[in-house]
């Protein structure tokens, strides 16, 4: 018998995940405008964590402003400070691919239990397909639940596969 359970956000299944991705054509500054919008005491709260100008950083933000723009450390700096990721998100998306959250290794090395994590991940994120489908539609949280669980086995599935490349001998130069 399996049981599922509830969790809000944003400590739930999916508060990083590929549900909180960007809208459908939205660009790198808009997401950033939003990061900092929604930043405790918005964009000039933001600006001083930054050390920058909230001035300058509202120019930087404004989409229509062609002579101010963020340069990538405040970019990386924005989105660590508001805990946003959007504006990677964005730009995963215009190029094509993806972000996945990275998670340490729970093999240490180990290819058997490399193996044994990826298993359990696929198990998990079989059952919660399984959930999901009983109820139809799905709810959101169990769509999130799918996320997650999506999410953790593609990360299982990248230690494994170098877990089993630090197995293959070098060649020698």
């Amino acid at each position: 018998m399996s049981s599922t359970f509830s969790i809000s956000l944003p400590g739930g299944y999916g508060g990083v995940g590929p549900a909180a991705d960007t809208q459908l054509g939205m660009d790198e500054i808009v997401a950033a405008q939003q990061a900092a919008q929604a930043f405790k005491g918005g964009v000039p709260a933001l600006a001083q964590a930054m050390g920058i100008s909230p001035n300058t950083l509202q120019h930087k933000l404004n989409p229509g402003n062609t002579r101010h723009h963020l340069t990538l450390r405040e970019s990386i700096a924005l989105q660590r400070i508001t805990r946003d990721v959007g504006v990677l998100r964005a730009m995963a998306k215009a190029l094509g691919y993806v972000c996945v959250l990275a998670t340490p290794d729970q093999g240490e090395g180990d290819p058997i239990q490399a193996f044994a994590n990826f298993q359990g991940e696929v198990a998990d994120f079989s059952r919660a397909i399984a959930d999901a489908m009983v109820h139809q539609p799905p709810s959101p949280n169990a769509q999130r639940r799918i996320d997650y669980r999506a999410q953790e086995v593609i990360a299982a599935t990248c230690h494994m596969v170098s877990t089993t490349a630090a197995m293959v001998p070098k060649r020698a130069t």
